[in-house]
């Protein structure tokens, strides 16, 4: 059986964001999403869960270009001289691998974004995080023990593969790769935690990209058993574009490929069942 679990992150960053998102869940085979607990758009993005019961919803730890949710003077190393995290996944690496940011710094900012999204109702299916920072050894430790002790069931393991994007590089690519190659070690290393997890991703390779055309190469080569597949959807707003435009996502093209019925129709082809993670069984 092949299981397709299709998760949007940044929820809550941004409305146009948060919009497209919904947008997919509702007319598209968007299943799951992931909140920002300190994205601009956090409460927009809290009150549409209202109306959307079966869009899982999971926390999606950040640790780099947005703001603390924890007051600053709690997780100093964590912050740059603007008040905020790092701005890139390669700023933050150095600080993480040397020893110049505090672990006790990192636990109490996922605790207060994992607390801030308690606090505000939801129930959270999973953890990741923005740019896949988790999927680093000594932050999946705690990312375990986290989820364990907030009684959250999913991680996201983004394990994929460039081979299945077919026409690489992308941009990002080393670094990608780099985490892909982790989340293989995490997944040897912690197997016997008891958290819930895909036996593969997709989509890691195509962010901001992911046309209709790549999605339905995806499918195509779609192994059995169960996929999460990772993407970005968004109106392209001017919002999303003045804050988050050096991304250079497509956000509209990854929402019209998300609710194209020849998507939906290769899925009911090939049989396969969308789920989030509240429907994985282990």
């Amino acid at each position: 059986m092949k299981q397709l679990l299709v998760n949007a992150d940044d929820f809550g960053l941004s409305r146009g964001i948060t919009d497209g998102i919904v947008e997919s869940h509702r007319r598209g085979i968007v299943t799951s999403t992931s909140i920002v607990a300190s994205g601009a758009a956090f409460a927009y993005a809290i009150a549409k869960t209202q109306s959307n019961p079966n869009l899982g919803v999971g926390v999606h730890l950040t640790l780099v270009e947005e703001l603390p949710v924890a007051p600053p003077a709690d997780i100093p190393t964590l912050l740059s001289s603007d008040g905020r995290f790092p701005k890139s996944y390669s700023a933050l690496l150095p600080g993480l691998l040397l020893g110049r940011i505090s672990s006790g710094d990192v636990e109490r900012e996922f605790r207060a974004q994992i607390e801030k999204c308690l606090n505000a109702g939801l129930r959270p299916t999973h953890l990741d995080s923005h740019q896949h920072v988790h999927a680093l050894p000594s932050l999946f430790r705690l990312v375990i023990d986290l989820a364990r002790e907030y009684g959250i069931a999913g991680i996201r393991l983004p394990r994929d593969s460039p081979r299945r994007r077919g026409n690489f590089p992308c941009d990002g690519f080393a670094q990608k790769y780099m985490l892909c190659l982790l989340s293989r070690y995490d997944a040897f290393a912690y197997r016997g935690e008891a958290f819930r997890t895909c036996d593969g991703a997709a989509g890691i390779f195509d962010s901001g990209t992911l046309s209709e055309g790549r999605l339905l190469a995806i499918l195509d080569r779609l192994p059995d058993g169960t996929t999460e597949l990772v993407c970005h959807p968004g109106t392209g707003d001017a919002e999303s574009v003045t804050a988050y435009g050096h991304w250079r996502y497509a956000w509209q093209t990854e929402l019209n490929a998300l609710t194209s019925t020849a998507v939906r129709s290769r899925l009911q082809a090939g049989q396969v069942r969308l789920i989030n993670y509240a429907g994985l069984n282990r």
